[in-house]
């Protein structure tokens, strides 16, 4: 996926998902992985191979409660919430307002005239086009202290009331308490901001039925904190601006149009905090672990970075497994540079089962293992079952492993100051990565490959092919709790005995390994690969490959532009334009123009509204006139007097190639007439005639293309294959799933259809996918070119189809388009 970062290298490629393994394939056959529940942070063990019986899966509780701030007493082991509450003891009495819809607000006086001198927005630069009027209730900005809560008071016939455990739940409302508010970063309501929701009952006549507060959670310094409450170490953190969005009424209902509030935190303190990291980029690298980069930012001396995982309820109220949504915040690691290398906060776990077999590793990237809530390995081996915990994973998982059951990964990179203060709080959303970060092996499924054609109470009569099929391919579980099939590699092939051999098996784009067995009495070197080929071929074949998500190239040479003259204007572009927000058509129009230096004064949304971040990633997906080559285009913010600028670099033969691109589909939109439906359906005909998979520029990028195993060193793959995560792959005939994509997007568009470029992950496969979304009497219908290819012809498994009929592509929430937009398709 596109790192949608400030001074970005956009367009390397994407987490790559290969065609549909109906399809011909031209690379070795994969076996497809399969996983289930996930207990607390994931725990592996080396993997073992079974000699005497077929391994039985090991129950584990899928759903544990697991603690949050504050803790609740826990009865019949179910998580019940007790009711608290915050007593800020001060001189000077507390105050409350109500704002309309049932929202109340409230904050000491503490720092009162701080409060009242805050510099706010405008409703209209608060919210923009992002949030319009139309489908949300907005109210004017307000300025807070940290530790400020939202209020909903009850009315009518909805009520607080408390439950068999003297906990408090809700009555006679739509919603929960647990998701009848949300506060969000910003204005794309993309990365949530870590808050406690309370629900209370009346203490005095002005609670109405009871009440349910929201306040944040938020690691206060100490430096900030005040007053005498037991929980003065929580709340918001100072910052430019929060959204907090209310989706029910004070009676209870559901609310049409939610009612969203701006307000900037202010900082108690008289100490002047470092402005948010920009341009953080987390990418996958070479050997699976997750390298971090980011923006130089003046004034800080160091930077720590942060991952702040939101792990997803679980359950229902009143039920025995109910876990209510959790944050974590953990510190990985601090740089003095600009980046913070896997190598340098991640330690593999490794172990040596025999002195005559080398060392394995069968765990990486720790950071990363509570994301996996289920674990599609477990799940697996449960379906058929008819043990007893194997019928309670399967019921607790829904019969089924879940890719949406996993956990939102954010990075937070803070500068801290000559005297230690951290800047201000800025999360980036890097769930795109979650299916390509490897967290170990998955065991069950690398059994079961084992016994697959096994002759023989332990494998005794298997031929020496038979044998090796068990090590072909190396099954690992990653961070979202799925299975990924990788084909193996091996190595320090070595004979231990008269007959016995042993060498190292690897999962490449992984540091995960094993220690293969084969009994042979002539030199097994000989006839390795004759035997591994042979084995490939008995089976079962399948898709997918576990691919890198994109290699970034963060050293682009800004030399010159701080001379540059801005050349940005409203003048109409010749190539069609889409963005959510008037923000992202004023830089699609410019960069389609070819301008470098653009003025985004008017649109200054680092701190109001929707991040420039946000934008550029969604005009790249849904402008593929702007994305001519696989490596893409590169983007800085400056500064330079009273302006704010974006500085913008283009491949060399950039406009060549859209001119070759536009009248590539100006020659061919002729071919497709009808009903949207026949166009439709004829431009997915005409790329399975016009274009095959590049599988050539897959494989290349999985194998890494480089021995660097640093994610910033690795952009061979998009120099060697310029075409293949580009539109200009309909031109050449050759791309992957995102050529597949766009090229649909642009003739689709030529066309007079509505379509959207579309990125999410599938079953099966560790690797993100693109596809489209055409509007088709006025619903929004799933199609999958690249799925679709059968060579020279189109199938029609995922041609048009509702998406209710798709049960294996899974959109992401953001990226594609704004997380405040993705509800309308």
């Amino acid at each position: 996926m596109e790192g949608n970062k400030a001074m970005t290298h956009y367009g390397q490629p994407d987490n790559e998902t290969q065609p549909n393994p109906q399809a011909p394939s031209q690379q070795p056959p994969q076996q497809p992985g399969p996983h289930a529940p996930q207990p607390q942070p994931y725990q592996r063990q080396p993997y073992q191979q079974p000699y005497q019986q077929p391994y039985q899966p090991i129950y584990r509780q899928p759903y544990p409660s697991q603690p949050s701030y504050p803790a609740y007493p826990q009865q019949s082991g179910a998580r019940r919430r007790f009711r608290w509450q915050i007593v800020i003891v001060a001189a000077i009495a507390a105050v409350a307002f109500i704002i309309g819809g049932g929202l109340l607000v409230a904050h000491t006086l503490t720092g009162r005239d701080k409060l009242a001198n805050t510099a706010l927005p405008t409703a209209e630069q608060a919210y923009g086009s992002a949030l319009p009027a139309s489908r949300y209730e907005l109210k004017d900005p307000i300025a807070v202290d940290i530790y400020h809560e939202f209020r909903i008071t009850l009315t009518g016939k909805a009520s607080v009331v408390s439950d068999d455990y003297w906990a408090f739940t809700l009555k006679n409302t739509d919603m929960t308490e647990f998701d009848c508010a949300r506060i969000y970063q910003d204005a794309s309501l993309s990365v949530p901001i870590p808050t406690s929701i309370n629900a209370g009952m009346p203490s005095n006549d002005k609670e109405g039925n009871g009440t349910v507060d929201v306040s944040g959670t938020m690691d206060i310094p100490e430096y900030m904190q005040y007053g005498d409450s037991v929980g003065k170490e929580r709340g918001f953190l100072p910052s430019d601006g929060y959204y907090y969005v209310q989706y029910m009424g004070s009676d209870g209902k559901k609310l049409a149009k939610p009612i969203v509030q701006f307000f900037k935190v202010v900082n108690p303190t008289d100490v002047e905090q470092l402005s948010p990291v920009s341009g953080i980029t987390p990418v996958v690298n070479a050997e699976g672990g997750v390298d971090i980069s980011w923006s130089k930012l003046d004034g800080a001396t160091s930077y720590n970075v942060y991952t702040y995982i939101v792990l997803p309820q679980v359950g229902q109220p009143g039920d025995d497994n109910f876990s209510e949504e959790r944050t974590e915040i953990k510190k990985i690691g601090s740089s003095t540079t600009t980046q913070l290398l896997s190598e340098d906060y991640d330690k593999v776990k490794s172990s040596k089962l025999l002195d005559n077999e080398p060392e394995t590793t069968y765990s990486q990237n720790e950071a990363f293992h509570s994301l996996a809530v289920e674990d599609q390995d477990y799940i697996d081996a449960c379906t058929g079952s008819t043990r007893d915990y194997c019928a309670d994973v399967l019921q607790q998982a829904g019969g089924s492993y879940n890719p949406d059951s996993a956990g939102k990964l954010y990075f937070v990179v803070s500068g801290v100051d000559a005297e230690g203060h951290e800047g201000r709080w800025r999360a980036v959303d890097a769930n795109d990565i979650v299916p390509s970060i490897p967290i170990g092996p998955a065991n069950q499924t690398q059994h079961r490959q084992w016994i697959y054609n096994s002759k023989g109470v332990f494998g005794e009569d298997n031929t020496l092919e038979e044998d090796m099929e068990q090590y072909v391919y190396t099954f690992v579980t990653m961070a979202n709790g799925s299975t990924a099939t990788i084909p193996s590699t091996f190595s320090k092939i070595s004979k231990t005995g008269n007959a016995s051999w042993n060498f190292l098996v690897s999962a490449p784009g992984t540091k995960i390994t094993n220690t293969g067995h084969l009994y042979y009495e002539g030199d097994l070197n000989a006839i390795f690969s004759q035997i591994q080929q042979a084995a490939l071929e008995s089976l079962p074949k399948a898709g997918g490959v576990l691919d890198r998500v994109n290699a970034v190239n963060g050293n682009a040479d800004w030399s010159g532009y701080d001379t540059k003259k801005i050349d940005s204007d409203t003048k109409q572009s010749p190539y069609f334009i889409f963005a959510s927000t008037d923000y992202g058509k004023y830089l699609a129009n410019n960069i389609l123009n070819g301008h470098e230096v653009i003025d985004i004064t008017k649109y200054t949304t680092d701190d109001y509204q929707v991040s420039t971040d946000d934008v550029m990633t969604e005009i790249i997906y849904q402008n593929p006139y702007i994305r001519t080559d696989s490596d893409g285009i590169s983007y800085a913010v400056r500064k330079q007097d009273d302006k704010t600028l974006m500085w913008v670099k283009y491949p060399d033969d950039y406009k060549e190639r859209q001119r070759t691109m536009a009248d590539f589909v100006n020659r061919n939109v002729s071919r497709f007439q009808g009903s949207d439906r026949d166009k439709a359906i004829a431009i997915e005909q005409f790329l399975a005639g016009q274009m095959s998979y590049d599988y050539d520029a897959v494989n290349f990028k999985r194998s890494g293309g480089t021995d660097s195993a640093s994610a910033f060193d690795s952009v061979d793959a998009s120099n060697r294959y310029p075409d293949a995560w580009s539109p200009y792959g309909m031109v050449s005939g050759k791309g992957v799933c995102m050529s597949y994509a766009y090229a649909y997007q642009l003739l689709g568009k030529a066309a007079g259809l509505d379509t959207r470029v579309v990125s999410g992950s599938v079953s099966g496969y560790g690797t993100s996918h693109a596809w489209n979304y055409v509007k088709i009497d006025g619903k929004w219908l799933v199609i999958d070119a690249t799925w679709d290819d059968d060579g020279s012809t189109a199938g029609t498994k995922y041609q048009l189809k509702d998406k209710s009929e798709v049960t294996d592509h899974f959109a992401f929430n953001d990226g594609w388009t704004l997380a405040s937009q993705v509800g309308q398709y």
